[in-house]
């Protein structure tokens, strides 16, 4: 049991020194920076004084640099800077369009994979029989109407398949239209009973 004790105390003893040395180390670097700080503004306002003194201006020297540094000047950076910034929103701006559609089609493709729908069944080649019935029947409605009347079979042995053309020049009294009977007797005008009746 006093190891138990021991090694109990020993921790605490060691968490609290850790959390005073990480204490001390935190306020050491904030005070670190604060001098830093104070540091580089006193450094800035010498080197200004400096080149005051050489009569070099900070817009001039910034301007040096760039030349030196790029070959070309501010203006001509900033112009450029401007166009590549313009040129990389324009394909941040598509590629994220791009994204957008290609999460969406995926998104549909996954939910008709997890769930798929039924086939919606075509209802226009049902309507196109429909109306073809219609017409159908409304044709066999018109033909039947005005179908011509019917010649007996009686009559229609006795005719001839192809007439012959009647002469164009006038009929004499012996070319009468009506043809002479074949068993020698004149033709009536009564009309013929029938024996059987």
């Amino acid at each position: 049991m006093d190891e138990v004790k021991a090694m109990t105390k020993a921790g605490e003893s060691m968490g609290k020194t850790v959390g005073t040395g990480v204490r001390s180390a935190r306020h050491g670097a904030a005070r670190a920076g604060e001098a830093c700080g104070t540091v580089t503004k006193q450094a800035a306002a010498l080197a200004e004084r400096e080149l005051a003194n050489r009569g070099v201006d900070t817009d001039e020297l910034q301007e040096r640099l760039a030349q030196r540094a790029t070959g070309m000047s501010r203006k001509q950076l900033a112009k450029r800077t401007k166009k590549a910034r313009k040129k990389w929103d324009k394909r941040t701006a598509k590629s994220r369009k791009q994204w957008a559609e290609n999460a969406a089609a995926a998104r549909k493709e996954l939910a008709a994979r997890i769930d798929p729908e039924p086939k919606k069944r075509r209802k226009w080649p049902w309507a196109l029989l429909v109306l073809a019935a219609l017409g159908a029947a409304a044709a066999v409605a018109v033909a039947l109407t005005r179908r011509p009347e019917e010649i007996p079979i009686a009559d229609a042995d006795d005719r001839d398949p192809y007439p012959k053309p009647a002469p164009r020049h006038r009929l004499q009294e012996d070319d009468s239209p009506v043809p002479a009977q074949t068993d020698g007797h004149p033709p009536s005008s009564k009309p013929t009973e029938n024996p059987n009746h």
